[in-house]
């Protein structure tokens, strides 16, 4: 898979990039059967956790709880349908264009947006969670459902990405933070509605949103950031949700 010009300097220029039918429809079936199993309770997550709706953990999805998100690098070392998707060829051989051969993974997530529950995600920026130099690393947004502006597609602040990291806040908990610094609205934002095996491509400085889910559909999609093997994490006593998985390529001393 090679990015035409036009998509490379998209991606610089915009800070993001959707490759249309990226994933294959089986890639896509057996990674949403997969969460479908966890979500369900019918496999017991190891090395990652599951997080719920804060505001509707008492709420019932038919025969399954209102999930949304799992979370961790060990989704890839434990289960062997998430650790082929993030090893994906067409997925990686993007990501080594726009960061070189050498690569590591530095975040797992299946994020979920249950039906009716799914709450909103506020503007923020992926690299302000994580501790890392240098902060370009590639955020890859899979679509695993049809996502759309009612079930809470991405939404992004194109060209946004060369302001910098900006000042963020919590909100609720610690992982849940939102940009403090800028006020971003509707007018600022564009909407990428994306059909399954859809893949964004997104530089972890760009501001972005994704609205509450109201329809009776799931919004699933995964997610796997990649960052450069001479990357370094900058603080010496991490968050416990940054870690790191080899990828591709050489590895160096004293980097991820």
């Amino acid at each position: 898979m090679s990015l035409s010009d036009e998509q490379f300097e998209q991606y610089q220029r915009d800070g993001y990039v959707v490759v249309e039918d990226c994933l294959d429809g089986a890639t896509v079936e057996a990674v949403t059967e997969r969460i479908e199993s966890y979500v369900r309770g019918d496999r017991e997550e190891s090395g990652f956790q599951r997080m719920l709706e804060p505001d509707a953990e008492d709420a019932a999805l038919s025969d399954a709880d209102p999930v949304r998100k799992f979370e961790g690098v060990g989704m890839v070392r434990e289960d062997d349908v998430f650790a082929d998707l993030v090893h994906d060829e067409t997925v990686v051989d993007v990501v080594q264009q726009l960061q070189g051969p050498n690569l590591s993974l530095l975040r797992s997530a299946a994020m979920l947006k249950p039906p009716r529950v799914g709450s909103e995600k506020k503007y923020h920026q992926d690299a302000a969670y994580y501790p890392i130099h240098p902060m370009d690393h590639v955020t890859v947004w899979m679509a695993l459902d049809q996502s759309t502006t009612e079930n809470g597609c991405m939404q992004v602040v194109p060209g946004a990405h060369t302001d910098g990291l900006l000042g963020h806040e919590a909100v609720e908990y610690d992982t849940d933070i939102t940009i403090a610094e800028a006020d971003y609205g509707p007018e600022d934002a564009v909407a990428l509605p994306m059909e399954p095996g859809d893949v964004l491509f997104q530089h972890c400085l760009l501001p972005h949103y994704t609205a509450p889910n109201g329809t009776d559909d799931w919004r699933r999609a995964y997610i796997a950031a990649y960052m450069r093997n001479r990357s370094r994490f900058t603080d010496p006593d991490p968050p416990e949700w940054v870690d790191s998985e080899h990828i591709s390529g050489e590895s160096f001393p004293g980097c991820v």
